[in-house]
């Protein structure tokens, strides 16, 4: 698998504004990221060879010949505005390994709640920002973080594939940040409605009902303690195409 990825830079933050996970059809396959471009050039380029989206929180994305231990901008790094091959490491190769089999030859897009690139997003000032700026988004007054550079537009975002795999963890808190839940919530909801066929992981005691109710889709990345029992039901919910809601003890 090769993972692809776009990056943007601006008031010295960076951010991750597409990227794409490409299953090759071999093992003695590469492409570059100029192939890559063109398999998803027209809507009916898409069409044909995207296979399905997955949802995360916020990206965690290092360039081949980074170090991904060093902030990007303090590296000799160029490319920005363009797409360029990405890093198969943290969350990447748990996909990775869950989609090996099933999407073979096609590409899995991957959209984040919010593209800034940055391995601690929990601080509850960062989050402050985020929900005071969706509080605002339909609006005319300015956000702290550029909407267009960080935010999806929920309202009209159409997923692309056959199946979107929810799995932004358990972060999403309704009383915290109202305006944040309520994004992701249009999300999922529109999804729906779109009629694609929706798959997550939950916590068995939580119930499913309980983890849509929450929108609480986790992610083994942001939870160490249970980290390989989620890493195994996304797996398990790749074992069936498309993908099913699967639950972890």
């Amino acid at each position: 698998m090769q993972y692809f990825g776009e990056i943007q830079t601006k008031y010295e933050e960076v951010f991750l504004t597409q990227s794409y996970m490409y299953f090759k059809k071999d093992e003695d396959e590469n492409i570059s990221a100029k192939d890559l471009k063109n398999l998803i050039k027209t809507k009916d380029d898409r069409k044909k060879n995207i296979i399905g989206t997955v949802f995360i929180y916020n990206p965690v994305v290092t360039p081949i010949g980074f170090d991904s231990n060093k902030f990007l901008l303090e590296q000799d790094f160029k490319d920005f505005d363009e797409l360029i091959e990405l890093k198969c490491e943290g969350y990447i190769t748990v996909f990775k390994q869950a989609m090996k089999d099933s999407c073979k030859g096609k590409i899995v897009e991957i959209k984040n709640l919010f593209n800034l690139i940055e391995g601690h997003v929990d601080s509850s000032t960062l989050l402050s920002k985020f929900n005071e700026d969706l509080e605002k988004y339909n609006s005319f007054q300015n956000t702290e973080f550029d909407r267009d550079i960080m935010y999806l537009d929920a309202t009209n975002i159409i997923p692309n594939g056959k199946f979107v795999f929810f799995c932004w963890g358990d972060k999403i808190k309704e009383k915290e940040f109202p305006y944040i839940n309520d994004y992701a919530k249009l999300i999922y909801e529109n999804t729906l409605k779109l009629g694609k066929k929706v798959a997550y992981v939950y916590k068995k005691e939580k119930t499913e009902q309980g983890a849509i109710e929450y929108l609480q889709f986790s992610n083994p990345m942001q939870n160490h303690k249970y980290k390989n029992s989620i890493t195994n039901a996304i797996k398990k919910a790749f074992e069936e195409f498309p993908p099913t809601p699967t639950p972890y003890e």
